[in-house]
């Protein structure tokens, strides 16, 4: 076991005023037949409860008295300091400590050697098989007898001495009490006799809880076994409402005969099926549009004009005879020429672009004729 000062010659405190107020750990409380589990969790409530109630205007701190005496209203007692701050470390719950000056004293001077920390049973959460974790700290104690082992500070004032059988005052919420009536209902419940030592209550207290344990561990795993078969039932139920959507989404290419063969295809490879699904409703759909067709306009053809026969341009009726040595005589030379060019102009236009031979005069006329 650890003591509170650094130089346990010369009673050292230590200079920042932290003390470890419990470590981690399960510690059997006798008087309450209870296990206190102090693990991270049940600090860190006891840290986070204590900003809380020191937020309130006023806050003295925690009470930190001699032996538990605030816990018996018969006793005098005063205060060996105050508690300012509490913090959960690693290994731990710790306090930051004011002294009072007869709290120094007793401190410096080795009378007293351990803390003990109290919190009232109302304050513990209950983890059942008598198991509680405290989550609030009530006060704390000095004190010479400490019950919850392997702190560097002190510990619960709790038990009966070893050697003299004296009766100890422990730390419980309301008032202290003596050990003796609480040992004797212990050992009638263990079934053992009244002058049975520790070490044999401890045993036989340590064979109880192993067989709590093995019941605790029973119940978890039949309670486990409750919520997979409730998880199973709610998916077969989940699965079942998924599959009558999807029976519904495709109602369109499933017929009444074939829905319970895709019920169970969507069951046992749902997203198979509803490839193969979409792939049906799709080739369905497409057989149900009805094909449009385009209305083209009929625009009239009007054939090319059929030239039968186009009349020579002679102008026979027209044509005055010469006199001799009046104007010349016969057809001229330059209209001679240009019939000859549009002709083979038409011969051309024809052949090249395969129109009828009349349609090529005209537009052999029109390139010629200025």
């Amino acid at each position: 076991m650890q003591s509170l000062f650094s130089n346990a010659a010369g009673f050292k405190m230590p200079a920042d005023g932290w003390y470890q107020l419990a470590p981690l750990g399960e510690f059997v409380h006798v008087e309450a037949c209870v296990i206190q589990v102090v693990d991270a969790e049940a600090c860190l409530a006891m840290a986070s409860r204590f900003k809380g109630d020191s937020a309130v205007e006023n806050f003295a701190g925690l009470l930190v008295d001699f032996d538990h005496g605030s816990l018996d209203g018969e006793r005098r007692s005063e205060a060996a300091g105050w508690i300012g701050d509490v913090a959960a470390r690693p290994d731990g719950l710790w306090a930051q400590i004011r002294w009072s000056d007869v709290g120094e004293l007793a401190v410096k001077g080795g009378r007293y050697r351990f803390l003990s920390p109290v919190w009232a049973r109302n304050d513990c959460v209950d983890l059942g098989y008598g198991r509680v974790r405290p989550v609030r700290l009530l006060n704390a104690a000095v004190t010479n007898d400490p019950n919850l082992k392997g702190m560097r500070a002190l510990s619960n004032s709790g038990g009966v001495d070893s050697k003299t059988k004296a009766p100890v005052v422990v730390a419980v919420a309301g008032k202290g009490v003596t050990m003796n009536r609480v040992i004797e209902k212990l050992t009638n419940h263990l079934g053992l006799p009244v002058d049975a030592t520790e070490d044999a209550i401890l045993e036989k207290f340590g064979a109880l809880l192993s067989l709590q344990a093995t019941t605790e561990l029973q119940n978890s795993l039949k309670q486990v076994q409750e919520d997979r078969d409730g998880l199973a039932a709610a998916q077969k139920v989940a699965e079942g409402e998924l599959v009558n959507r999807h029976l519904a989404e495709f109602a369109g290419v499933i017929s009444e005969v074939s829905k319970p063969f895709w019920a169970e295809q969507l069951l046992r490879n749902r997203a198979g099926a509803l490839v193969v699904l979409g792939e049906m409703a799709s080739v369905a759909a497409a057989r149900a549009v009805v094909p449009v067709v385009p209305v083209v306009p009929v625009v009239p053809v009007v054939p090319a004009p059929v030239v039968v026969g186009r009349k020579p341009l002679h102008n026979r009726a027209e044509v005055r005879p010469v006199v001799p040595g009046v104007g010349g005589g016969g057809v001229s030379e330059g209209t001679e020429s240009s019939a000859l060019r549009i002709r083979n102009r038409a011969h051309e236009i024809a052949k090249a672009e395969g129109v009828a031979f009349g349609v090529a005069f005209r537009r052999a006329e029109r390139e010629l004729i200025v």
